[in-house]
């Protein structure tokens, strides 16, 4: 337990009720100890690709095609949940490689909120699913962030009725208010505080008495927690990881304002038209030729960068635009914007999923690259931690097709197995198997 405390203060009037909170953990030990037992193998939900589950033909067209003529994505899904469009916002979601994972999780939670108040409580399991895989493998997302972020699912779950699922994320928070090693003691209070009630109103009275024990041990030490506890939050680990500024080639430019051109001409048309009124066929080939032509030139552009790259940093950024591209055209393939803007690309889906798996796997090889240059095993080991679970998160969330899967589980073993032996980890996704299928839940080193 990462929790320190100095007890050996005089004995005030809080130091008895202190005191007789932990003798009273001490008498029902052998329940504690169960219950951490049961926290600590609980086995999460199985697992669906979220690719497999889309429902393109609920997608609005002349709301989601806003994206592809340079609307924000955050700004598309608020629209989307404003005008009752879930499945619009949900796509948008899904396929964006731009969010911040916390930006990604607080879009998940709303959508499912959302579907909630629809009665599609199917699909809102489906988006808590999600924001769960990334709150338990995101490198970049501070634990204060990702304890936040499994009790705002808890309470959405508990709302839908489905209290196992809703106390396995309170246990998941529970787990990184105590055992992380990077948040600040007026966070943890505020999480087991929060905790303290949840568990109370699902009426897991042991539990919710151990958290306020706890929370009232810190308090004592460290005193009440700030008002504003997103102030100064903990620093993301994987700086690295954060994105790259993507090199600009003025020949992509040029096609990628022709596309915002093409598809603003097609978003007018599509709010004007009459209900199943086709779309004209020479806007229809405008739009195509478009996103055709900028394909092209990306991919000649992103082939000559990476070969006239100085620095590793700019071949990372490079690697990462050529699958944020791919990752778009993907969506195009599959119909995510509602249409199908090129047709040929639907025809080719398998030959565009294989290309954006290589694109993937060669981004792998830059980061292993970048990574052999750094001072010592430990600093290697910790980067591929980092790199391994994002590589995971993309795969499971369906946006690295194919990707081997396996392998990368094995290696982020064999890392979390070096780094918790050198006592350079503790808090780590731990993997557990469900019917043969991996499934991830946070475990901390004894």
């Amino acid at each position: 337990m990462i929790l320190k405390t100095s007890l050996a203060r005089g004995r005030t009037p809080l130091f008895r009720v202190i005191l007789g909170l932990l003798v009273l953990l001490i008498v029902t030990g052998l329940v504690s100890g169960g219950a951490y037992l049961y926290l600590r193998f609980r086995r999460p939900s199985g697992w669906s690709n979220p690719v497999q589950q889309l429902r393109t033909d609920r997608v609005d067209p002349s709301l989601a095609l806003s994206s592809l003529a340079r609307v924000g994505d955050v700004e598309v899904v608020n629209r989307a949940l404003e005008e009752g469009e879930l499945e619009t916002g949900y796509v948008t979601v899904l396929f964006n490689t731009r969010l911040t994972d916390r930006e990604h999780i607080g879009n998940l939670l709303l959508l499912a909120e959302g579907y909630a108040t629809t009665g599609d409580n199917t699909r809102a399991q489906l988006c808590y699913q999600q924001a769960g895989l990334i709150a338990t493998l995101s490198p970049t997302l501070s634990d204060f962030g990702r304890a936040n972020s499994f009790l705002e699912m808890g309470e959405g779950l508990a709302e839908l009725g489905n209290r196992g699922e809703a106390l396995s994320n309170y246990d998941q928070a529970y787990t990184v208010a105590v055992h992380s090693p990077f948040m600040k003691d007026p966070h943890r209070a505020d999480v087991l505080g929060q905790l303290a009630a949840e568990y109370e109103a699902l009426g897991e009275n042991t539990k919710a008495s151990e958290s306020s024990a706890l929370r009232a041990e810190i308090l004592y030490t460290t005193g009440e927690p700030e008002d504003d506890a997103e102030h100064a939050p903990e620093q993301p680990i994987a700086l690295f990881l954060m994105e790259v500024p993507e090199p600009t080639a003025a020949m992509v430019a040029s096609y990628e304002q022709r596309r915002v051109q093409t598809v603003l001409e097609l978003i007018d048309f599509l709010q004007s038209a009459a209900a199943g009124e086709p779309i004209p066929q020479d806007l229809a080939t405008e739009v195509t030729q478009a996103l055709v032509n900028e394909d092209n030139a990306r991919r000649t552009a992103y082939e000559e960068q990476l070969a006239a790259a100085s620095s590793m940093v700019l071949k990372i950024g490079i690697g990462e635009a050529r699958v944020n591209w791919l990752a778009l055209k993907h969506r195009i393939a599959l119909g995510g914007y509602g249409l199908q803007l090129v047709p040929a690309w639907a025809d080719d889906l398998a030959d565009i999923e294989a290309e954006l798996g290589a694109a993937h796997r060669e981004l792998h090889g830059i980061y292993g690259e970048q990574i052999s240059t750094f001072s010592d095993d430990t600093a290697k080991d910790r980067a591929w931690f980092d790199v391994l679970r994002l590589e995971i998160q993309q795969g499971r969330l369906g946006l690295y097709p194919d990707y081997p899967e396996e392998e990368l589980i094995s290696q982020l073993v064999e890392v979390t197995e070096r780094l918790t032996a050198s006592g350079d980890l503790l808090l780590h996704p731990e993997v557990l198997h469900e019917n043969d299928t991996p499934l991830f839940s946070l475990a901390w080193a004894e």
